[in-house]
């Protein structure tokens, strides 16, 4: 089995074995990630007998592209990875009109938190993403828009998965995307999110105070918050809020929440009130997100919160000084739900 180009320990690890000076990681780093080279035979600043070693011992895709669509306006493109043991993961480009360009990537294969409205929960957690494998979303999409002459900018940890439950991987994956030599996304510009685990909650204040974050909250309390996401029932609204306002102290960021409107779940207008109450005074931005339905789960039956509604929670927020957006849906032509294609393929095997 070959190993990842993006396990940089390893590169080392085998140049050094054969007798390469440490200087040629440097050429052969400059040549993947500043040129994109995808060629071992083609990186002409290292010997042939580099190349060669290179092409014996490592690839780009440890992943299969088993498919890749583009929505009909070419603002989004989705890719279903497979793995080699038959497993899927999802990433996700949105081109947005102002230029800039963003990855949705995952850190676990399915997702072990079984929130009632996630297609990925569906799942159930098969295993943690190695970090090479979260790299490796990301160079693909770097090399994919480097193609159309124009470069990734950010990139959110939004897809399949629990990042939190996958943080040692997340961090040095995060550590490699953003070093200079490397992908060199700005810290500024990766956001995490998390459906509220609070200990990676605290962990990832003390080691990104640069980097964003994002709370799945999609309830100001905890009896619908539970009703629909199990991780209140360990970590309840008091804890998580506490571990975000600790975040907040020590980064002076703004957090994101992602708040999912299904109707007649947790869109009356009475939890606006709440959440307003919530999040008052606190540095806090609101994303409204028009619930997508989906086939083939327990959730069945949920439905989108209509418009006008949607608008109520955020004409109510503006009264206690909270900032919120209701968020344009991209992707509803190519199953836009995170773990929507994977469920397709878990249910064809």
């Amino acid at each position: 089995m070959k190993y990842s180009i993006h396990n940089e320990d390893k590169v080392k690890e085998i140049l050094k074995e054969n007798g390469f000076p440490t200087f040629r990681y440097a050429q052969i780093e400059n040549a993947v990630y500043k040129n994109f080279v995808t060629d071992f035979q083609e990186i002409q600043t290292i010997p042939k007998k580099m190349r060669d070693l290179l092409d014996e011992n490592f690839t780009f895709n440890t992943f299969e592209v088993d498919t890749e669509k583009t929505s009909e306006n070419g603002q989004t493109t989705k890719m279903l990875f497979k793995t080699s043991k038959w497993e899927f993961i999802e990433a996700v480009i949105m081109r947005h009109k102002t230029g800039r360009n963003t990855l949705c990537v995952s850190c676990q294969v399915g997702c072990p938190m079984a929130c009632t409205f996630c297609a990925t929960g569906k799942l159930g957690l098969l295993r943690n993403l190695e970090t090479s494998e979260i790299i490796e979303q990301v160079y693909y999409a770097a090399e994919l828009l480097n193609k159309e002459g124009q470069f990734l900018r950010n990139v959110v940890y939004m897809g399949m998965g629990e990042p939190f439950l996958n943080y040692e991987n997340l961090k040095t994956s995060i550590n490699f995307i953003t070093h200079q030599k490397k992908i060199a996304i700005a810290n500024r510009r990766v956001t995490v999110s998390t459906c509220g685990i609070v200990p990676g909650i605290e962990k990832f204040t003390k080691d990104f105070p640069q980097t964003s974050l994002a709370i799945s909250l999609h309830a100001p309390n905890d009896e619908v918050r539970g009703s629909i996401m199990p991780v209140d029932h360990t970590w309840p609204l008091a804890k998580l809020m506490k571990s975000l306002d600790d975040y907040v102290d020590a980064t002076n960021k703004r957090i994101f929440y992602e708040y999912i409107m299904i109707n007649g779940v947790n869109d009356n207008i009475k939890l606006a009130d709440e959440l307003g109450r919530l999040l008052k005074g606190k540095l806090a931005h609101v994303n409204f997100i028009p619930y997508n339905a989906w086939e083939g789960t327990d959730s069945d039956g949920y439905q989108t919160t209509p418009r006008f509604i949607i608008e109520k929670f955020q004409k109510t927020l503006e009264k206690y000084g909270v900032v919120s957006t209701i968020r344009h849906t991209m992707w509803d032509d190519i199953d836009a739900a995170c773990g929507q294609l994977a469920n397709k393929k878990e249910d064809d095997k």
